[in-house]
């Protein structure tokens, strides 16, 4: 991959950073009393196109969507390598065979649940859980419906197909990130897999899982020794932070250790991890080529609109503002 031919592209991106919302407008929502003083200050910002006068607060999850399905279309408009933003949206195409394989299962309605984006339309997931093979997606893909179904079938349940979805999606993300053949891409992957693996060998610990299924829901292509992780964990809790300590993902533990080993809860490392990457997509944003600019602006629209969701929730159930407050993650400008 050439990193100059994303010089063009990520002028336009300068541009959309502009328009993320700033502290000021997070605090401004944040000391408001009720929830819906919000619409009339996010009226101000991009998201007030998707907003009408009668709007009710409440239901602020499809303004929120609306606005995450512009941001990547306007990115997939701009950007000269479609994988890229594939390498983001590819979450989405997961998370809808989830909903429609669960649906196909129970015959319930979950429509509700399907989100209007991914790196393929949902008309092709739709076909893809009916037939069980499509030519339209990546053969990973494939090979995940099969084993998902397989497994529906052998078992009568679908208590552990998110392992299977998991495994797959995590298979599939690194084909992309190495199909670019760019060390900022892999370097970028490798972290995210790591991050990962922390937080869910610490919450597959605290649920109470034995050692073989944390093996089964870790995955491979990050930095970290995975069978390392395994066998700290499953000796005590301590080792595998004393273990952490040890790597380049020291802070992440370290600022929410007391949580961790007193509460045995994951709050604070949820909102250290997501800090975590920010600060990482921040120090590379400047680069003038390369797709660093892209990866950094889409995973700040998804960290803002989670800190929407977190402020807008909260607000609706009298959450006080300085608990709120403490679970804001950084932003990007």
């Amino acid at each position: 991959m050439d990193d100059i031919q994303f010089s063009t592209a990520n002028v336009r991106i300068r541009t959309y950073e502009s328009r993320l919302l700033s502290q000021n407008t997070f605090d401004r929502m944040l000391n408001v009393s009720e929830p819906e003083e919000i619409y009339p200050i996010l009226q101000e910002t991009p998201y007030g196109d998707f907003i009408e006068d009668d709007d009710e607060v409440r239901d602020f999850e499809k303004v929120l969507i609306a606005e995450k399905k512009r941001t990547f279309d306007l990115v997939y408009n701009v950007t000269p390598v479609k994988s890229i933003v594939d390498l983001t949206t590819l979450q989405y195409d997961y998370q809808n065979l989830k909903v429609l394989v669960k649906q196909e299962y129970t015959q319930e309605d979950f429509s509700d649940f399907l989100v209007p984006m991914g790196t393929v339309p949902l008309s092709v997931l739709k076909n893809l859980v009916n037939l069980r093979k499509s030519q339209q997606v990546d053969p990973i893909m494939n090979q995940c419906i099969q084993a998902v179904f397989q497994y529906i079938e052998d078992y009568e349940e679908i208590q552990a197909v998110d392992i299977i979805f998991d495994n797959h999606y995590w298979d599939h993300m690194i084909k992309i990130s190495k199909s670019m053949n760019n060390p900022n891409i892999e370097r970028l992957n490798q972290r995210n897999i790591d991050v990962f693996n922390i937080s869910t060998t610490l919450r597959s610990y605290f649920m109470g899982q034995r050692k073989g299924f944390i093996s089964a829901v870790l995955q491979k292509g990050g930095t970290l020794n995975t069978q390392q992780m395994v066998d700290e964990i499953n000796h005590s809790l301590e080792n595998f932070m004393s273990y952490m300590e040890q790597t380049d993902y020291s802070h992440l533990v370290q600022d929410s250790y007391d949580e961790i080993t007193q509460k045995k809860t994951l709050t604070g490392l949820d909102l250290n991890k997501d800090n975590y990457l920010m600060q990482r997509f921040r120090e590379e944003k400047m680069v003038p080529f390369g797709p660093q600019a892209i990866m950094g602006y889409l995973f700040a629209k998804e960290v803002e609109i989670k800190n929407l969701r977190m402020i807008l929730v909260g607000k609706i159930n009298k959450v006080p503002e300085e608990i709120l407050q403490s679970r804001v993650r950084e932003s990007y400008v």
